[in-house]
Parts: C-alpha cells; structure tokens; sequence
C-alpha cells in the first residue's frame, strides 16, 4: 500500500460515519496531512451540514500549515452551492497547494468541474486513488445517479432446508414462527436504519402485517413500500402504495429522491426483481430450524460473496455483479 493509499483508506473509514445520515449527498471523508503527519481530519456527518473538506479545514489547530499542506479526499470537491458552499473555493481560499482525490463525483452538478476549478487555481490534483473502494463507499449513491433508479438490495429468511415460510394452506389456524434468531434481527434492523427505502409485496403486508422499522436498533426508519395488487389500493398507512410493474416502481422510488431500498419480500416479489435483473446485492439470513414444507426461498445463479456465521445463523451476502 503505497502512502496516498494508506490516507484514502482513512479518508474511507471517516466517510463511513455518515452511512445513514447524509442522504442524498455521498459519504465523504478527508484528511490534511503536512510532513507526513496528520493535522486535520473530517466527514460530512448529516445532510445540510459541512462537507468533509470543510470539517477537515476547521479542525486544524496551525492554520499556517495549510500552505503547505496535502488535502486527501474520497470524492471530488464540490463546485456548486447547494446547503453549503463549493469545498473546492475553500480549498482555494485556504491556499492549499495539492489535492489526492479517491474517485470523480457523476452528480450532473459536479461530474470533473471540482477538479477544473482546482487545477484552474493553480492547485495540483492527484486522482484517482483507491478508485474501486470510493466507489463501492458510495454505490448507493453513484447507481442512483448513474442508472436513475435506487440501489436495490434483496433480503429474506430461510431455514437450513430453504424454506421462507410456513404452509399457510390452512390459514384458520395463525402460527407464531420466527427463523432467525434474536440477534440476527437487531442487524436487520440496523440495515434498516442505512437505507431510504423498504419494500413489501401485498401477499408480505396481508400475512405478516410488518411493522418495518427499526425498533431494536437506534436509528431512522426507512419509508415503507408496497407494492399492489393490480389496481386495486389495498395498502393502509403508512405504507407508500407502489405499482406491481417494476421499472415504473423503480421510477417513482427515483423521482421521490429515493437512492436505496431493501426488499424484504415476500417469493413473488423478489421473484419480480430477480427476473427483471433489477437487483445489486442479496443478504440471506438462515436459521438452523427446518419447516420440511412450506414456501421455497429464491434460489440465485450467483455464488456467495462473503458468510457470516452468528450463533449457529448465518448470513449469505450475493452481489450481482463483482
């Protein structure tokens, strides 16, 4: 790992902080770093507040040291006003000499003219670095703004023998049944909590009734979806009724600003996404129970990117394309 690499990969691990909080702007971090020392770091902690640029600026204590300084930072610099001012004029009126930049901002707003603004100022402009981390960092952002539809993440529970539901050929007899355990629930709910969107089809909202939201862990909830039912409105607050098509759903979570969504279900739903190739990462939650009969999970062609075991459960994390 070379050195600018090792100050990105910091760069990333502040950026981070924000996941959850700053949408729709990106999470972005940054450090200033003079002889080889660290003497200013910074994120963008929450929509509307400072930008990363600018909280790394400020917290340096030697501001005479800024002159002779290298600024690092996961994404370009802004160059518009937007909630806050452009970080690429107080880049310049701070008169630092060099920037390392991870990856180019593609917000129509942005897209090179940070780095324009920069080297039109004199200021020297190193990019990109760690290029492929950046942009994973912000893949929410970036197939929002790139593909025009929300990053879409597929999640169920299925038992050992792939199982997603009980036989409910019976509905006159209601059954309590959880899959997973307790503690695979609080990270379902912390998932929750880093996303815009949940999603539902009506079979899901009718059977389970879900609350989805992120009571077991301290974050926001996320706005809730379902998807109908032909024409007919079946869907009570406060769920957000969407059409059962998937590009026109995909449309309307794009034109509502929405830049990630997590569909919980239920088969014929994710089925839909799967078949239309409408998805960027599956996460599988399996218990060590078995139903024997019942509802059969999705099966994907992908194999598995990573799996986390947590107390005889595991996590099958999938992505579509590596």
């Amino acid at each position: 790992m070379t050195i600018d690499e090792s100050y990105m990969h910091r760069c990333l691990q502040l950026a981070s902080l924000g996941l959850g909080a700053v949408q729709p702007n990106p999470m972005v971090g940054a450090v200033i770093v003079h002889d080889g020392k660290i003497i200013g770091e910074g994120y963008h902690h929450a929509y509307g507040e400072p930008h990363a640029e600018v909280n790394a600026i400020a917290s340096v204590k030697e501001t005479s040291l800024l002159t002779s300084s290298t600024l690092y930072v996961s994404l370009e610099p802004c160059s518009h006003y937007g909630k806050t001012p452009p970080c690429a004029d107080a880049i310049i009126a701070r008169g630092i000499p060099k920037v390392v930049v991870g990856t180019q901002d593609y917000h129509s707003k942005v897209n090179g003219a940070g780095i324009r603004k920069l080297k039109g100022a004199g200021v020297e402009v190193v990019m990109p670095v760690c290029e492929k981390e950046c942009v994973e960092l912000n893949k929410r952002f970036f197939t929002y703004h790139r593909e025009h539809r929300p990053y879409i993440i597929l999640k169920w529970a299925q038992t050992s023998d792939g199982f997603m539901d009980i036989d409910r050929s019976d509905d006159s007899k209601p059954q309590d049944y959880w899959i997973t355990n307790p503690a695979l629930k609080v990270i379902t709910h912390k998932w929750r909590s880093e996303e815009d969107a949940i999603l539902v089809g009506w079979r899901t909202m009718h059977n389970d009734k879900p609350q989805l939201t992120t009571r077991c862990y301290p974050g926001k909830d996320p706005q809730r979806f379902v998807m109908q039912r032909g024409e007919e409105i079946i869907s009570p607050l406060p769920y957000i009724p969407l059409p059962e098509d998937i590009s026109e759903a995909l449309n309307i979570l794009y034109e509502k600003k929405i830049q990630s969504v997590i569909v919980e279900g239920g088969r014929q739903t994710l089925d839909r996404f799967i078949e239309a190739g409408f998805w960027d990462e599956a996460r599988i939650l399996v218990g060590d129970c078995k139903f024997e009969r019942g509802l059969k999970a999705p099966v994907l062609t992908q194999k598995p990117q990573r799996v986390e075991t947590i107390d005889k459960n595991q996590i099958v994390y999938v992505r579509r394309h590596l």
